[in-house]
């Protein structure tokens, strides 16, 4: 079932709450709102639907964040423009960070992290705020941050709401631990816990998959096919446990993540891809992932552009990233394909700079010392990059595992850079991962 705000939009059932009443106000009976689901689930769609016809009426001010928004122009309101002229609605004035209404009612987008700390005491100072989402809440490392933000909101126009839109991630986050832990509604699951204050909207792409394009849903019954464990995760939206033996953990992935604004300029670029080489439905993926080092020192992974792709396919994409980051190298394993590998590549572009790496040792192995990267604070994730972070936090080296593409380009792409030949220190080690195996 699904219910229509105008326009050609279709809201499926789970949202119906996110929606405003003929008397403007959301249909939420709670102060907090928690949305959790997977890859195509809806939920950021029905958000952002919900909102924009509820500013058309009087007495709505929206704080809209995010942990780390650099450009809410190139990030988030262009999300928010498509909604409202397929709504059909008039009278919007956009502004650098925020969108008005000729009626008065306005969304303010602001990113919560800066370069100096967090600018919690200019959010929690912003006038008459009623209702406060809080997207992709599983950046926000901290529950002292947010008690600050959820205490200031307290406008007497309208009902206030707390909206927190996320794609879940451990059970050891204090959003986990705080609202799904002891709840009476059970994580994946649609309801109201009364006693905790909160409405719990869970979907995931099959609540979804009349608004799908079919490749789209082959993907998710693909990884379905091929691990499980990151179907739960990435598909489903289920929470997941630290595994025992993996290298990397939540906090030293999420603890540097920033912006493509907040970027130094890159001293040196590399493009690092693992080749899969065959293409069927069950093959392996094909690696791909740029990242740079910085002028600062530091580590970034630019982009995770990988997938299941037929070799040519694989080598255009690689080609691409060289050419749109300015990269200065591809550099390929070979173990497998040998020098296919690069004639391959060169079938796409003959002169790109290209090197293949062999690898004699290990993925574990060759993991350790760029974990050991992480645990110091030096590698930044430039934004979520939901699949091979899946695999960084569930990959131990077990032969039961799935092989881990995206790790291990991401592994090669960071030892270029850093010149990472030797294994990591045991200390270092102990701080990336605690549990992990060795």
């Amino acid at each position: 079932m699904s219910a229509s705000s105008g326009g050609d939009i279709d809201i499926v059932r789970p949202f119906w709450p996110l929606q405003p009443l003929e008397d403007g106000n959301l249909d939420l009976k709670t102060r907090y709102c928690i949305l959790t689901g997977g890859r195509g689930s809806g939920k950021s769609f029905a958000l952002a639907t919900g909102l924009a016809t509820a500013i058309q009426d009087p007495g709505y001010t929206v704080l809209y964040t995010r942990w780390t928004m650099a450009s809410a122009r190139d990030s988030i309101i262009p999300e928010f423009r498509d909604k409202i002229d397929r709504l059909g609605i008039y009278g919007m004035t956009e502004g650098v960070q925020d969108i008005t209404h000729i009626g008065g009612s306005r969304i303010l987008f602001r990113g919560i992290k800066t370069s100096q700390g967090t600018q919690t005491a200019k959010l929690k100072s912003l006038q008459g705020v009623n209702v406060w989402v809080l997207d992709e809440a599983e950046e926000m490392p901290s529950e002292e941050v947010f008690d600050t933000i959820d205490l200031s909101i307290r406008d007497q126009r309208r009902p206030c709401h707390i909206i927190l839109s996320l794609n879940p991630a451990l059970r050891t986050h204090w959003i986990y631990r705080r609202w799904f832990a002891n709840s009476t509604v059970p994580p994946g699951k649609c309801g109201i816990d009364e006693a905790k204050n909160v409405t719990y909207i869970h979907t995931d792409y099959r609540d979804n998959i009349s608004n799908l394009p079919a490749d789209f849903v082959k993907l998710a019954e693909e990884c379905r096919t091929n691990n499980m464990l990151r179907y739960q995760h990435i598909w489903l939206g289920q929470w997941v446990d630290q595994r025992e033996g993996a290298l990397w953990s939540w906090e030293s992935i999420n603890g540097q993540r920033v912006e493509k604004g907040a970027l130094p300029d890159m001293a040196r670029i590399v493009v690092a891809v693992d080749p899969a080489i065959t293409s069927r439905a069950t093959s392996d993926e094909t690696g791909i992932v740029v990242a740079g080092k910085g002028v600062d020192g530091r580590f970034y992974v630019l982009a995770d552009i990988s997938g299941r792709f037929p070799p040519l396919d694989w080598a255009q994409k690689a080609v691409n990233g060289f050419h749109a980051y300015k990269a200065d190298k591809i550099v390929a394993e070979i173990n497998q394909g040998g020098d296919m590998v690069e004639q391959t590549i060169r079938q796409v572009d003959r002169v790109a700079s290209y090197v293949g790496v062999h690898a004699s040792r290990g993925k574990v192995t060759r993991a350790e010392p760029i974990a050991a990267l992480y645990a110091q604070g030096l590698v930044s994730h430039v934004g979520i990059f939901r699949d091979m972070e899946a695999e960084m936090l569930t990959y131990c080296g077990y032969d039961s595992d799935a092989s881990p593409n995206r790790l291990d380009a991401l592994v090669w792409a960071l030892s270029e850079l850093s010149g990472a030949d030797q294994v990591a220190s045991s200390a270092s080690l102990q701080d990336a991962a605690p549990n992990a195996r060795r």
